[in-house]
């Protein structure tokens, strides 16, 4: 008695698999595109996958899960490291080891994304440029509502001034603040929370969710959430609308915190009013 192979147990078992890893079942099944049909660079997400893999799923969690841990529910505390480091050595241990595991995980989609700066390089920048500086009086408009002329200093921020005044580490942190924690949060709210989750949740609901998580993270009183979420409202929203393309993010965050850093370096030199 002949067996077919496409029936076997061991078959259908592979099919099922594979049907559980991707919502969008087995991809030798899809249709091809029309030839026909033009497809834009800048139209396909860059980090969208068509399908997460066992792969994927394992880099999420390895990143995801101590990123989490630390910074969203403090799990575990700082306190595991030894009491003669300061704040900021711990945090530039923190970021090193987290910037590592992003460029070792997710460097490679990362640097494909820069490939939507080939068209129109000039203007992209130029639009981001401008967007920040409406952010930025947005922000300043509705903490003055709230606050009046002499709006409290965000927590975080009188942690980042600190830390950026450490005669020994105060450069290395301002090029985490600047560069490489930029890239490492883009990667965790915008890369893995939208690009890679939106395969399985509507694409608006983790825009809501990464936006709130990522001014949550940043807020150590209810009332920094005016300085912070319009911050991640706009780098979600520069996310999706740039084809979830990570790269254009991570511009427009590093170029927020870059500003930041200088003002805060340059502040001691400013004139100061009578």
């Amino acid at each position: 008695m002949s067996t077919d192979p496409s029936t076997s147990p061991t078959a259908e078992a592979g099919n099922t698999l594979e049907a559980l890893t991707c919502p969008h079942g087995p991809t030798d099944t899809e249709p091809s595109p029309l030839h026909t049909e033009a497809v834009s660079d800048e139209a396909a997400p860059a980090s969208s996958p068509k399908c997460l893999t066992r792969a994927d799923w394992v880099r999420i969690a390895i990143f995801g899960i101590p990123y989490a841990s630390f910074f969203l529910l403090d799990i575990i505390p700082t306190s595991i490291f030894p009491a003669s480091w300061n704040a900021t050595l711990v945090n530039v241990i923190l970021d090193s080891i987290f910037l590592v595991m992003a460029l070792a995980f997710f460097g490679r989609e990362v640097l494909s994304a820069f490939s939507y700066l080939r068209r129109r390089p000039i203007r992209k920048i130029a639009l981001l440029c401008g967007l920040w500086l409406l952010t930025t009086m947005a922000q300043g408009a509705i903490r003055l509502s709230i606050y009046g002329p002499n709006p409290p200093v965000a927590h975080n921020q009188q942690g980042v001034v600190s830390a950026l005044s450490d005669s020994t580490l105060g450069l290395t942190f301002a090029f985490f603040v600047a560069i490489g924690m930029p890239l490492v949060e883009e990667v965790f709210y915008r890369h893995i929370l939208i690009g890679k989750l939106s395969l399985y949740a509507p694409t608006w609901l983790l825009g809501s969710i990464s936006a709130f998580l990522f001014a949550y993270m940043h807020c150590h009183e209810w009332q920094d959430m005016t300085m912070y979420l319009p911050v991640g409202i706009i780098l979600t929203l520069v996310y999706i609308k740039s084809g979830k393309n990570i790269a254009y993010s991570w511009m427009y965050h590093a170029l927020n915190n870059s500003i930041m850093v200088a003002v805060i370096f340059l502040a001691p030199t400013l004139p100061q009013s009578a």
